[in-house]
């Protein structure tokens, strides 16, 4: 029943807005300073209004006493002065702060999505997130710019305004602030459904931006298969589902507002009759009854501000609470209270990088087991291949050596020490994992070399390109090392990009390598060119390689074979060939097949070679 309660009450409208408050931090003295200039301009708008009827009806009763006539002239032009200066000193204060806490909360976002690591990610649409950090971001940028301060004022001005009125025309200047305190519990009335379509609004937006996000990603994979039409029809049928929702918050909002005139129409008519009926019986100077009309009008202009904000934020909690569900995200790997400090990152020359596997177990669910107690030990500067069907764990290992995850069961260890005593971000300092699918970012070549190291000179970058035998296209190209790159690599080849993010590899100089299946996209002679520029730079540095290609399996000193989520087997490249019938079944070695590895093994692995052209058989059977 509670929970129903805070289901329908207001506070499920509030809550997440009022939980985002707490960025406000050291800005509060700014909003201060922003609601007081708000209800300044506000108070000498009214002032305005109030002195100009006053001088037209000095004027209008024909005085000979012109004291008082330029008195009210002088207030007003005074009042018009500060009332423009103050609106410029409220807006001005208002986007500054808006801003700031903007800059806040983006920052947050981008620490939640860096804390809940690949492992938190893939449980979310990435056009989602991105759109949590865009575009629900930056409608709270609307509400900070434009609804704490008028919240504020909402409360202030018509109290300020009410009591100058009552001072003028006495207890019947009340009725302006009662029509005003009608006027803003109207959208209360209305919270819950507000809340609601707020809700759906915001997440068929997500659903929108999120469709597109994809859409743009990937783009030629979509004419590839002729899918432009498929499309698009999915992008027209999430647009009419925003329209929809959009259309029934629109008509709510409607209604609010045609409350709200009426509640505005009824209160300055009763204010007219009662003020009128007070002249004829010459309890209220005819003087003063325009003043007073002009007053209640003022009465209502805070409410009626915050009113208009009111109707949106149905929206705006939808947002926070969008943005909220990043920023409260638990991490996937909790790095520990204490974590042990190491001395700066190892590389080649200090001779750590000894790596331990003991008793891993690990699954992406409780019903999806992909580890199940793997043992394994790498002594420092080894060079191994781990080798198996897709599905068998490779790549796992690799994102848990780097802390993308933590084994659910069992210890890693890194020179003996347990890698979850060590912070993610050092880590990642003495291991580098390189992927099949490297991201490159918008800008140079040599932009995404200096990600790798910042401070690297023009030689270093040209040495690093030449081992990874990118050097002569780069040197080839007008531009050099101030080529432009697309986002994600796009106007580079697959090989071309694979090469690019080995060079960022080589500038890092860690002590662990990590190649998550780094030769798929390069031709034979690079790739051969690369692994011998590999093995030249191995020397001190753990290396382990994660392959299909027979030529990069046997450079390695150790090949471990996976099967099952365990060790099958382990040795050298010959070893294997010569005792391990499935290690030879798996590269396409003729030779008769175990039955039951015959049975988990696809296809393309236990045809013999030239029966089947798949890709995971060609890159096993190659040959350089």
């Amino acid at each position: 029943m509670k929970q129903a309660l805070r289901n329908s009450t207001p506070a499920r409208l509030l809550g997440p807005i009022i939980r985002l408050l707490t960025v406000m931090g050291p800005q509060r003295m700014l909003l201060v300073r922003s609601t007081l200039s708000m209800t300044a301009y506000q108070m000498f708008a009214a002032a305005a209004g109030a002195l100009s009827v006053g001088l037209a009806a000095t004027i209008t009763a024909q005085s000979t006493d012109t004291r008082v006539a330029t008195v009210l002239a002088a207030g007003l032009i005074a009042a018009v002065l500060a009332n423009g200066l103050f609106t410029w000193i409220e807006s001005w204060l208002s986007h500054v702060l808006a801003y700031r806490v903007i800059e806040t909360l983006r920052l947050r976002v981008h620490d939640a999505i860096e804390r809940i690591t690949p492992a938190g990610m893939k449980r979310r649409r990435a056009g989602e997130v991105a759109g949590s950090t865009m575009a629900d971001v930056e409608a709270l940028e609307w509400f900070y710019a434009h609804t704490l301060g008028s919240a504020a004022n909402a409360v202030l001005g018509p109290l300020a305004v009410t009591a100058a009125l009552v001072t003028l025309v006495g207890p019947t200047g009340l009725i302006a602030l009662l029509g005003a305190i009608a006027l803003l519990t109207v959208p209360w009335l209305f919270a819950a459904l507000q809340a609601r379509q707020g809700r759906e609004v915001r997440t068929e937006l997500g659903r929108l931006t999120a469709i597109s996000f994809e859409g743009a990603e990937s783009l030629r994979e979509i004419l590839a298969l002729g899918l432009g039409a498929r499309h698009l029809d999915e992008v027209r049928a999430a647009t009419r589902r925003l329209q929809r929702r959009k259309r029934t918050f629109a008509l709510r909002s409607g209604i609010e507002t045609a409350i709200a005139d009426a509640i505005v129409a009824i209160t300055t008519i009763g204010t007219l009759l009662v003020q009128a009926e007070r002249v004829a019986t010459g309890q209220l100077s005819a003087t003063l009854f325009p003043v007073a009309l002009v007053l209640t009008a003022a009465t209502f202009a805070p409410a009626v501000a915050i009113f208009a904000v009111a109707q949106k934020l149905g929206e705006v909690s939808a947002a926070a609470e969008r943005v909220l569900d990043v920023i409260d995200a638990p991490a996937s790997v909790n790095d520990h209270p204490t974590p042990v400090t190491l001395p700066a990152a190892g590389s080649a020359a200090t001779g750590s990088g000894a790596v331990s596997l003991e008793n891993v177990h690990f699954g992406y669910s409780p019903t999806e087991p992909v580890l199940t107690g793997v043992t394994l030990r790498i002594a420092a500067g080894e060079t191994v291949a781990i080798v198996g069907v897709s599905g068998s764990g490779k790549s796992t290992i690799a994102s848990l050596l780097v802390r993308f995850w933590d084994p659910t069961s069992g210890n890693i260890l890194l020179d003996g020490v347990p890698l979850r005593s060590i912070a993610g971000n050092r880590v990642r300092e003495d291991v580098l994992l390189v992927g099949q699918h490297p991201y490159l970012f918008r800008g140079t070549v040599r932009s995404n070399l200096l990600l790798a190291k910042p401070d690297a000179s023009d030689r270093e970058l040209w040495n690093a390109l030449d081992h990874a035998v990118l050097g002569p296209t780069i040197r080839a190209w007008p531009d050099g090392l101030s080529h432009r790159i697309g986002e994600a690599g796009a106007t580079m080849s697959g090989g071309q990009r694979q090469r690019l993010a080995l060079a960022q590899a080589f500038l890092r100089d860690p002590a662990i390598l990590v190649l998550d299946e780094t030769s798929a996209h390069l031709d034979a002679l690079s790739e051969s060119e690369l692994g011998a520029t590999i093995s030249s730079l191995r020397a001190g540095r753990t290396t382990i390689v994660i392959a299909h290609r027979l030529a990069t399996i046997a450079r390695a000193s150790r090949v471990v074979f996976l099967h099952d989520g365990g060790i099958l087997v382990e040795g050298t490249h010959h070893e294997l060939i010569s005792t391990s019938e499935e290690y030879r079944s798996l590269i396409g070695h003729p030779a008769s097949t175990s039955p039951a590895i015959s049975a988990a093994l696809p296809r393309s692995i236990t045809t013999p070679k030239g029966g089947d052209n798949n890709a995971d058989h060609r890159h096993y059977a190659d040959r350089d």
